[in-house]
């Protein structure tokens, strides 16, 4: 079976590689891009599409509801994970009206993550 490629945009560092590093050991899985912020995603992603952007919903300069619609525009098939540790529905309203299929609170686990995948048909 094919691994589900994953690309990461969040700008905890701590958060990020942590979360790169999970998927890099998960069977199944491979992490294609690890970046800070939605402009070096948008940079990155076009040059090898993954099949799962995870996503912070508060990124610094461009936010990440700003991100998802325009990875959308790119590739509207690309399955979006919306990262945030708001409960203000009106942000992860708009992060679905965006693009966004699905949105993890944080903290999160490898667990979660893989339920994720599940509901939207990952895996």
């Amino acid at each position: 079976m094919t691994p589900i490629k994953i690309a990461i945009i969040e700008d905890d560092e701590w958060i990020r590689e942590n979360l790169a590093k999970q998927i890099r050991q998960t069977p199944g899985f491979t992490c294609l891009h690890v970046c800070p912020d939605g402009e070096k995603a948008l940079e990155m992603i076009p040059r090898q599409f993954p099949d799962v952007v995870l996503v912070d919903i508060n990124l610094p300069k461009m936010n990440g509801i700003e991100c998802v619609r325009r990875l959308k525009q790119l590739a509207p098939r690309m399955q979006i994970l919306m990262l945030t540790v708001y409960e203000d529905s009106d942000k992860i309203f708009q992060s679905l009206l965006a693009g966004a299929n699905e949105y993890i609170m944080k903290p999160f686990d490898k667990e979660i993550v893989e339920a994720k995948f599940q509901e939207v048909g990952l895996i």
